[in-house]
């Protein structure tokens, strides 16, 4: 009989696999067909070689800062994790183990829509031996802030948008609304969670129905929860955490300006206008494709041919098209690249003795 119960327990935990697997799949398919349709609307009836003389002509200098803010920004998103996850530690935490888990993570992101998160989760919990349960609404909270500075920026550029923007894209206002509540609802209920998970399971209800082993399993759960969302408490990191968060948003949206000029068009977009493209090149950011194909491609070129209508939808889109490369390519991938391999080779050293 235990024999069977423990095949049975197998068989269960491998057909578990099996859908987790088949799901993943699914959502995979999804998110490349989603990203096909994308680009297909971002570049069908795009003249080919006007698109490529507009990448081809491009001014090389101004793509040094722009690499350049985009690591940055990254390093700072590490550096603001470390304060996040100081009360999970009861330590300090590396930068550089929290940059490596923050640039693997985007690199990843870039073959795999959201499967960066996973990456990041476990790179830093086997560097740091942190527990994944405390880690997690780090991460969570890490995104949160990213929303809250995403919502403040439609709300920003909702005063100032050209009523042709408006017109193109008439979601903006209540999707902005909506994402307002959201953000307000999340960031209010977030520091607060594990409490809330521990006064649920501390009813006699969970007490009753749920087992002795199970129970205790999920209260040092909320517990390591609660204790991950402590930074958020405290009234000295959280403002630090918030200027942060503006710091690097700032890198963002600068990633967006110096790239003007290597086009040609620091002229036709002023700093405002600027901050409307990156904004709504940003809420494209949302939509889960391979690396933000199609979704950034499609908005940064319908923004800046509408904050600028001078400008040709073909060198928009050139725009576009070498941005996301360097920015979403270039300086994820080959800094995780080298980081990765000179991990592995110091690993592959003997140690001294």
């Amino acid at each position: 009989m235990e024999v069977k119960q423990e095949s049975d327990e197998t068989a269960g935990s491998n057909q578990e696999k099996s859908v987790k697997k088949s799901n993943n799949l699914v959502k995979q398919i999804v998110s490349g067909l989603f990203a096909v349709v994308l680009l297909y609307l971002a570049f069908h009836n795009v003249d080919p070689q006007k698109l490529w003389q507009y990448s081809r002509d491009i001014d090389p200098l101004p793509l040094v800062p722009v690499c350049l803010t985009a690591i940055f920004s990254h390093v700072l998103r590490a550096y603001r994790w470390t304060f996040l996850l100081y009360p999970v530690a009861g330590r300090k935490i590396g930068l550089f183990n929290s940059f490596y888990a923050v640039i693997l993570g985007y690199a990843v992101n870039v073959a795999i829509p959201r499967g960066g998160e996973v990456a990041r989760l476990l790179s830093i919990c086997k560097d740091e031996k942190l527990p994944w349960a405390g880690v997690l609404p780090t991460m969570l909270i890490d995104r949160m802030l990213d929303m809250a500075m995403l919502v403040f920026l439609l709300g920003v550029c909702l005063l100032v948008l050209p009523k042709s923007l408006l017109a193109a894209v008439p979601g903006l206002i209540p999707g902005g609304i909506g994402l307002l509540i959201a953000t307000i609802i999340g960031l209010l209920l977030l520091p607060n969670v594990g409490a809330i998970l521990k006064a649920i399971l501390n009813m006699d209800l969970c007490r009753k129905k749920l087992p002795a082993a199970l129970h205790e399993k999920l209260l040092e759960l909320a517990a390591q929860f609660e204790s991950g969302t402590r930074a958020l408490k405290s009234p000295v990191t959280y403002p630090l955490i918030a200027a942060l968060s503006f710091v690097i948003w700032s890198m963002y949206w600068l990633n967006f300006y110096f790239m003007l000029p290597a086009f040609h068009l620091d002229k036709l977009v002023g700093p405002m206008s600027c901050l409307i493209v990156f904004t709504i090149g940003s809420v494209g950011v949302l939509i889960p494709t391979p690396g933000n194909a199609g979704s950034f491609h499609f908005l940064v070129a319908l923004a800046l041919t509408k904050v600028a209508p001078t400008i040709p939808y073909e060198q928009a889109l050139a725009y576009a098209t070498v941005l996301h490369v360097l920015t979403f390519v270039m300086t994820n991938c080959i800094p995780a690249a080298l980081l990765f391999l000179y991990r592995k080779t110091r690993e592959s050293k003997p140690s001294s003795t």
